[in-house]
């Protein structure tokens, strides 16, 4: 007579897992569940934060987080740091990006992870400080 072992997996176990996942495994294993269980994510386009206020967003639906761009110092290529937020949230005036620029810190953008990098990387590159929250 063999008894079964039942072992419980818990919330944080999972977690831990995926954790572990880089970000090609975690969307690898997003879209088996998805198709195992018949889901199909939400999409509803960018999330950008204008002073302070969300314009909707992705990856919230699917439990994906997102990071706040916060731009804490224009720094001494103000026009040109004022060029690269409009080129990378099309959506902001520039009146929205030159009270941005004049009053930091000052919430950007709201996206994923490689969104936010890069914009926080071409921002540096320009001599502005920023933070990712």
């Amino acid at each position: 007579m063999t008894r079964e072992v039942e072992v419980a997996v818990t919330r944080e176990d999972v977690v831990a897992y995926l954790s572990r996942l880089g970000p090609v495994e975690l969307q690898e294993l997003l879209l088996e569940l998805e198709d195992r269980w018949g889901m199909e994510p939400v999409y509803t386009g960018p999330e950008y934060v204008i002073m302070g206020a969300p314009l909707d967003g992705p990856f919230v639906e699917m439990g994906i987080p997102e990071f706040d761009v916060v731009l804490v110092w224009a720094g001494p290529h103000r026009v040109q740091v004022m060029k690269a937020l409009r080129a990378a949230v099309p959506k902001l005036s520039l009146a929205d990006v030159m009270v941005m620029a004049d009053q930091t810190p000052s919430v950007v953008m709201r996206g994923h992870h490689s969104e936010v990098h890069a914009l926080r990387m071409a921002l540096e590159e320009l001599g502005a400080k920023v933070e990712i929250r």
